[in-house]
């Protein structure tokens, strides 16, 4: 039974003694600790001069309340000596990309020869390379996560996901998501065709974390654009969203997936108004997840970050990554009726 907004009463919140110790004694101090250890490490990605583009695809999620047709976006592959195309969920919130160890397992059981360009070394895969469109994208170490299906799908239509294609693919280059076409290009720098076209605001690769500021009724956030949330228009902790829901309004509560770990989103309907410059997007839902851990909590808070924005709001635009310029990019496309 959905439950409904009720003005906030204050309730205080309750951190692990690890939390409390770091709040209680390390301060700014706890702080830098825990941006250090969650830095990126390098980046490994050597990526081509040359335009790498491909059609993706969505994943849907039928379990979800309602279905929701665009959960994850899926970005093609082929690996040297596989026949089967393999696919990347394009995730703009890890800083890099990953491969799953599970899916590797099943790949190399169905196709032996990818045995000689996939080899798992302890946790990480040497000298992987894919090819994404007419690029060769070559990396000189992946780390490998246990996660992933354990076979092929028994429908060769369906994608068979083998990593995450982080944040690390952007860097010094200039991505274009064209969401209505399904179009993935990764330019060395922006035509200036499209540069004439779009509307831009600045953009910040800090740290390998795509972050911009927007005004949500009358109040200003940073934000980092994170598209491995594709079906939810804004996350953000229960204070904004609390301000941001509609009153009254039913909440759709729902489980989620993070890396095996289920936690809880809470989604309400909103009036508020995405302002990016000169452009004003209907917002539609935000969204609050319980059950993230405390670090997590303590670091968005203390780098002062807002919230997530995922693929929602751009849905009939094309989106332009611009890290190079240091530059986000909306072309506004035609809604159809």
């Amino acid at each position: 039974m959905p439950t409904a907004i009720r003005p906030s009463t204050g309730k205080l919140t309750t951190y692990g003694p690890g939390a409390l110790a770091l709040l209680l004694l390390g301060g700014l101090g706890g702080y830098y600790y825990l941006r250090k250890r969650f830095e990126p490490a390098p980046n490994q990605l050597s990526v081509p001069n040359i335009l790498a583009q491909c059609t993706f695809q969505w994943q849907a999620d039928p379990d979800a309340v309602p279905p929701e047709p665009c959960a994850a976006l899926l970005v093609p592959v082929q690996l040297p000596g596989c026949p089967l195309t393999c696919y990347l969920q394009f995730d703009t919130g890890a800083p890099s990309s990953l491969l799953y160890a599970h899916a590797l397992h099943a790949l190399r059981t169905a196709y032996p020869a990818t045995a000689a360009v996939v080899q798992v070394h302890g946790a990480s895969v040497p000298n992987f390379s894919f090819q994404l469109g007419a690029a060769t994208v070559v990396a000189a170490q992946v780390r490998v996560v246990e996660y992933g299906d354990e076979e092929l799908p028994a429908d060769s239509a369906e994608p068979f996901i083998i990593g995450t294609l982080g944040a690390d693919v952007l860097e010094n280059r200039v991505l274009v998501l064209d969401y209505a076409q399904r179009r993935f290009q990764l330019f060395p720098q922006l035509p200036a065709a499209l540069a004439r076209r779009a509307v831009f605001i600045p953009l910040r690769f800090r740290k390998r974390r795509l972050l911009l500021r927007a005004t949500l009724l009358g109040q200003q956030y940073e934000l980092l654009f994170d598209s491995g949330s594709s079906a939810y228009a804004l996350i953000t902790n229960r204070k904004p969203w609390k301000a941001l829901a509609e009153v009254g309004a039913a909440v759709q509560t729902s489980d989620v997936n993070s890396w095996g770990h289920t936690l809880t989103a809470y989604t309400a309907p909103t009036q508020a108004k995405l302002e990016l410059g000169a452009i004003a997007l209907p917002l539609r839902r935000v969204t609050y997840i319980q059950g993230v851990k405390w670090w997590q909590y303590v670091l968005m808070r203390a780098s002062g970050m807002g919230g997530m924005l995922g693929n929602e709001p751009f849905r009939h635009h094309t989106l332009i990554l611009d890290t190079f310029a240091g530059r986000f990019g909306l072309i506004a496309h035609p809604i159809e009726s």
